[in-house]
């Protein structure tokens, strides 16, 4: 003998009974109470979120006859409607009956009167699924209706329905139900069917639902009937393949710890056991993010997956910003999985790269948020308290022949050269430059050019320049010290942007805007700057270099064979 469903079953029989949607429920029932319904309503939100439940509602309220409560669920019209054989609601699965003909016929039955009520309500759910014809006939409906028929519109894809039809209906947009709503509202009903059901499991079963109260119940009846009445976080693991905290956070230990063997045996043992490994990857991008997240926040409110111990061991352990980048190589992979490739292989690879970004233990790690660099400086050996203070002797004077070295040369651009930059800078390289360097700024390590970078903004770029603005003079001259400038360019061309680097004052740079702006108004513009990269003055240098080293080494005897 067949048993009701528990979404059935739970359906909810008022508006008190609805959980989540609080705006709808709210909205509906006002309208309701002060006799204003209108003539179309449109329900969207994603499956699962009470939008036909609520189209019922709204049907037993306009045609509940009590008038102190709607709908009473006493009255004769409550009651033919809870037994769905009120003559006056009809419902319609627009996804069966989408062709013109049947919204046609239904609108000539929409213009007959009611036969045990006041109003008609017509219920039409997944309405996007209507052909155009037929959604054009539904529209001519919608913009002269009969004063007696009620129009409720459900679906789940409002994109696909024509615009005339929403704007003729007053739109609802039901959300997802939040996790916590949906872990009390199971352990009400596990208290009321008799069976046992952990809190965490209440919880994991809210996660597997994405929001959606129906899927939430169907879970649990599959759940309670795997596990006899004993529904336990560990229960669900096994139905679903879903791997524990404690598996989660093997992999990532051995991912942390460089343990390539131990990573590729916890994948193939996963794998065998019958692991979700789509869901395995969503999870682990999940607990990184917890890391980050406790890293910054200390408030374990705010965790999903982890405990605040957990999240504080993983973000003590590794910088933020590598937590974030494993997270994005997860979801990467996790859309690789598509390509219908061995999914075992691309998580795999996934982890063998996360793995080789983590520095060995041997190797000094550098602080999270170093924002500039400074060499360490050595510390000064103390004299032993026992041995007596001999005095140096006086240091010789210097060879005269020898002078200091000279500092190296430092470029400041004034206004104009600024202007003259400017010319050539355009919108979309500096969309590419941002983009490209946002991904290499959260990687690691983070080096003495990122820590320079990071201390700096973007300002403009152009093909062949990007222009770097900053307050801090000192860091202006770092940057534009010949040599440094050097090795800055290098560093930015093996990222991807191959343009010359111009530091520039905050305020130097403002007032060359003005002046630009100025300028261009007046169609007197000057010439672009000439940039010249780093690449070619290398490699003329570096030919002569060569020449001039051999004729320092073998004089006179040096011979240069002439090209035939």
């Amino acid at each position: 003998m067949s048993r009701t469903a528990l979404y059935q079953k739970y359906r909810s029989r008022d508006f008190d009974e609805v959980v989540g949607q609080e705006y709808v429920v709210r909205s509906i029932r006002n309208a309701v109470n002060a006799g204003n319904v209108g003539h179309a309503y449109l329900f969207c939100g994603p499956r699962g979120t009470g939008k036909t439940t609520m189209a019922r509602l709204l049907a037993r309220a306009v045609l509940c006859e009590n008038p102190d409560r709607k709908p009473c669920g006493t009255c004769p019209s409550c009651l033919a409607a809870a037994a769905g054989t009120h003559p006056d609601i009809i419902e319609i699965n627009a996804a069966n009956e989408t062709h013109v003909e049947d919204i046609r016929d239904l609108i000539e039955r929409a213009r007959l009167a009611p036969m045990m009520s006041h109003h008609k309500v017509y219920i039409i759910d997944e309405v996007h699924q209507l052909s155009s014809s037929a959604a054009s006939a539904l529209l001519k409906t919608l913009e002269e209706p009969p004063e007696h028929v009620i129009f409720i519109l459900a679906t789940t894809d409002p994109q696909k329905l024509i615009n005339t039809i929403i704007s003729r209906c007053q739109r609802f947009d039901f959300t997802r139900v939040a996790a916590e709503q949906i872990k009390e509202h199971l352990l009400y009903i596990a208290g009321n069917e008799g069976f046992s059901l952990e809190e965490g499991a209440a919880r994991k079963i809210a996660e597997l639902a994405d929001g959606g109260m129906r899927d939430a119940l169907s879970i649990l009846e599959q759940v309670s009937s795997y596990a006899g009445g004993e529904i336990t976080e560990e229960g669900i693991n096994r139905v679903y393949g879903l791997a524990t905290a404690e598996q989660k956070l093997g992999l990532l230990e051995d991912i942390f710890s460089r343990n390539m063997a131990g990573v590729l045996t916890r994948l193939q043992k996963y794998e065998q056991g019958g692991l979700d490994l789509w869901k395995l990857t969503e999870d682990l991008a999940a607990v990184l993010k917890d890391g980050v997240i406790w890293r910054y926040t200390k408030k374990e409110a705010l965790l999903r997956t982890l405990t605040a111990a957990q999240a504080a061991d993983l973000s003590g352990r590794v910088p933020a910003e590598v937590l974030l980048r494993m997270a994005d190589r997860l979801l990467a992979a996790q859309q690789s999985f598509r390509t219908g490739q061995d999914v075992v292989t691309l998580l795999e690879l996934a982890c063998m790269e996360m793995l080789l970004w983590q520095k060995p233990a041997s190797e000094k790690t550098e602080p999270e948020n170093m924002h500039a660099y400074i060499p360490e400086e050595e510390p000064v050996p103390e004299k032993p308290a026992s041995q007596p203070e001999i005095p140096e002797p006086p240091a010789a004077a210097p060879p005269a022949a020898e002078k200091p070295a000279e500092p190296a040369p430092v470029r400041e651009y004034n206004v104009s050269e600024i202007v003259s930059l400017l010319v050539q800078c355009r919108k979309d390289c500096k969309t590419a430059d941002l983009d490209r360097l946002a991904v290499r700024m959260s990687g690691i390590p983070a080096d003495r050019y990122a820590a320079m970078l990071r201390q700096t903004e973007i300002k403009a770029s152009g093909d062949d320049c990007i222009l770097l603005g900053c307050a801090n003079d000192a860091v202006v001259r770092s940057i534009n010290e010949e040599a440094f400038n050097r090795e800055f360019y290098e560093w930015l061309k093996l990222n991807g942007v191959d343009r010359m680097p111009f530091a520039i004052n905050n305020s130097a740079y403002d007032e060359a805007v003005q002046e630009f702006v100025r300028l261009r108004r007046e169609n007197a513009l000057p010439p672009a700057m000439p940039v010249v990269r780093y690449v070619k003055q290398q490699e003329e240098q570096k030919t002569e270099t060569l020449e001039d080293r051999a004729r320092n080494l073998f004089g006179d005897m040096l011979e240069i064979a002439e090209g035939e």
